[in-house]
């Protein structure tokens, strides 16, 4: 089908060729994202770690501190969106804690996760880089607490844990993990991106180059 189009406009008008042959490049590189109904996602008290809840695009973000390949998707996509999307205004980031039970440590970073969200975005990509880049230490020892404390001043430190021991903390991890069940989503990383009204999913790492192609082109269309 997308053969046909794209040969269709070299019939019609050659000179076109190239910018509709982009475009549906760009589009066709997106494969492993299916188009899905229109449906509302994110609970409303969530925040966006990135960005603001005004911007264009959504994407969401079901994750698990211990699961690699949301490491991979943070340290190598995540963090260049809300680099150059989200802190531009373009684009909410919005991560839900879906901490697997495979993951004996999973549901504990969650909950400082999550606390880290409602102290503020600043907290949240301290909490995020210091989990991701030292995954592969506290998932054998747990000692989560210790490598937050040492990324952490101790005073942001002090309100994390103040933050992580709150029942609301529990409760909204819940909600996370109420809402994956709604959306039959099991697998992380599980991306969900939303422009006017309409979602379209995709599980497993994403390359930057990739989603940043999907974002140029319906943030200009």
């Amino acid at each position: 089908m997308y053969h046909w189009l794209i040969m269709g406009t070299i019939k019609k008008s050659p000179m076109r060729f190239t910018l509709y042959a982009s475009i549906l490049l760009a589009i066709l590189s997106l494969t492993a994202i299916a188009q899905t109904p229109a449906k509302p996602t994110s609970i409303p008290s969530a925040n966006c770690v990135g960005g603001n809840a005004t911007a264009p695009i959504k994407i969401e973000v079901f994750s698990d501190f211990q699961c690699p390949g949301c490491r991979d998707l943070y340290l190598h996509t995540m963090r260049s969106v809300l680099t150059d999307y989200a802190a531009a205004g373009k684009v909410c980031v919005i991560y839900h804690e879906l901490p697997l039970n495979m993951h004996p440590h999973a549901r504990q970073a969650a909950r400082f996760g999550q606390a880290a969200q409602r102290l503020g975005q600043r907290y949240w990509v301290q909490v995020a880089e210091a989990l991701y880049q030292a995954q592969d230490q506290w998932a054998k020892d747990g000692k989560i607490e210790q490598v937050l404390a040492s990324a952490l001043s101790k005073d942001d430190m002090a309100k994390l844990r103040k933050e992580a021991a709150d029942p609301r903390t529990d409760a909204a991890i819940v909600n996370d993990l109420g809402l994956a069940k709604r959306l039959d989503i099991e697998q992380t990383p599980t991306l969900l991106v939303t422009r006017k009204d309409k979602t379209e999913r995709t599980a497993g790492v994403v390359q930057y180059a990739i989603l940043k192609r999907y974002l140029d082109y319906y943030l200009t269309h």
